[in-house]
């Protein structure tokens, strides 16, 4: 995520030189560095947690909401977020906004609807309500389909974020797409095996306001790059 947001910085300024530059740059290589170091250390950390698979998987149950929505929002905000509708906006314009702007329809029916059913029923997975509410094979069912929809869904965030690196990573250390996706997949499975939901929890906390930062500084320089307020609309 910080390396997506620095590399887009820059592409606002130069584009391609500037992700070139940057390759070279041990400022650049110490921050990439750095975060690595810094994640799997949350993940070293937070994995004397692990006591249970409840510890694992929902972090014992023991952070306030607050924490919990950051984390959901830094999940549902990732690298393909800045990649994907940043440019789909550039091209097509103020439409490009709509996938979000939408959800005030959809909010209420998940808030009023949905939630007060895992709530109450003190539900786990979307799985475990099919069984409930059906039979066993819907739970199955509605397994595989879920695992279908986040093989592409993390296979797409792995390629967008390798397509971010890319401009920067090949020409300095001569690494293929494919090469790049690896490096992210081994370090991700090695902080998601060690630290568990806990140190997903906070690393999504320091996420979430590194988004809201980044986000508004982007949005900021985006319109000062346009010339203005006016230019903007």
């Amino acid at each position: 995520m910080v390396i997506s947001l620095l590399v887009r910085a820059s592409s606002l300024q130069s584009g391609q030189d500037a992700a070139a530059a940057a390759g070279e740059s041990p400022v650049f290589w110490s921050i990439l560095l750095g975060y690595f170091v810094l994640v799997l250390g949350f993940g070293s950390y937070f994995a004397k947690f692990n006591r249970s698979t409840s510890d694992f998987f929902f972090g014992g149950r023991r952070f306030a909401w607050w924490l919990i929505a950051m984390s959901i929002v830094a999940t549902g905000v990732g690298s393909h977020s800045f990649v994907k509708y940043s440019g789909k906006s550039f091209e097509h314009g103020f439409s490009g906004t709509m996938a979000y702007m939408n959800d005030w329809f959809l909010m209420p029916v998940f808030l009023f609807g949905w939630l007060p059913i895992v709530y109450y029923l003190r539900i786990r997975s979307i799985p475990e309500y099919f069984e409930r509410r059906f039979h066993s094979s819907v739970r199955v069912l509605a397994t595989l389909v879920q695992l279908l929809y986040m093989i592409g869904y993390v296979g797409i965030g792995f390629l967008t974020m390798a397509r971010t690196l890319e401009p920067i990573v090949v020409p300095s250390l001569g690494w293929g797409l494919m090469d790049i996706i690896w490096v992210v997949a081994i370090v991700a499975g090695i902080y998601i095996t060690f630290g568990g939901q806990t140190a997903v929890i906070f690393t999504d906390l320091l996420q979430g306001f590194l988004l809201l930062f980044a986000g508004l500084l982007l949005f900021f320089l985006g319109i000062h790059w346009f010339g203005g307020w006016q230019q903007f609309w």
